[in-house]
C-alpha cells in the first residue's frame, strides 16, 4: 500500500536548515531586513533576489543545493533572478505579492517555508543578530601615531 504525503509535508515545501543558514547570510539578504528573524520570514524572497550564479558563488552551495533551492521556490510561487534583471525590479514585485496575500489572509493562514525546528536552530546559531560578537566585545582602538 502507498501512503501520499499530506501537501503540507511535501518535501520541496521546506527548505533544509543548512541552506537557509547561507540564505539568511546571503549578499542580498541586507537589502530585506536586519533582523535575522525577520529574514527567515521573507526567506523567499531573499532567495529571488539571487541568480543562479549568485547562488553558486556562496560558499556550501553547490549544484543540488540550489537545484533544491529552485524546487522550494517552485512550490511557493517563486523564481530566482534573471541575470538580465535588476534586484530594484525584484524587490519592486515585493509589494505586488504582498497585496495579493493579504486578499488571501482572510482564507488561509501563509504557510512556513521552513520548519520551526530549523528555524530555532538558526536564531539560537552564534553570531546572530541578537547575539553580534562586535555587541558583546568591547571596542577595540588602534593606536595610530601621527609622525611627520
Amino acid at each position: 500500500m502507498i501512503k501520499s504525503v499530506p501537501p503540507e509535508q511535501h518535501i520541496d515545501s521546506y527548505l533544509p536548515e543548512r541552506i537557509a543558514t547561507i540564505l539568511v547570510r546571503s549578499q542580498h539578504a541586507g537589502l530585506v531586513s536586519k533582523e535575522l528573524s525577520t529574514r527567515i520570514n521573507y526567506l523567499l524572497e531573499i532567495a529571488s533576489l539571487h541568480t543562479r550564479d549568485e547562488l553558486l558563488g556562496q560558499p556550501g552551495l553547490g549544484r543540488l543545493s540550489l537545484q533544491r533551492i529552485e524546487k522550494w521556490m517552485k512550490f511557493h510561487g517563486y523564481r530566482l533572478r534573471r541575470n538580465e534583471e535588476s534586484v530594484d525590479s525584484v524587490i519592486c514585485r515585493f509589494g505586488f505579492r504582498q497585496a495579493l496575500l493579504e486578499k488571501k489572509v482572510s482564507r488561509s493562514a501563509p504557510r512556513p517555508v521552513i520548519s520551526s525546528e530549523d528555524r530555532d536552530k538558526i536564531l539560537r546559531e552564534p553570531g546572530s543578530y541578537g547575539e553580534r560578537e562586535d555587541i558583546r566585545r568591547p571596542e577595540q582602538r588602534i593606536a595610530v601615531s601621527q609622525d611627520i
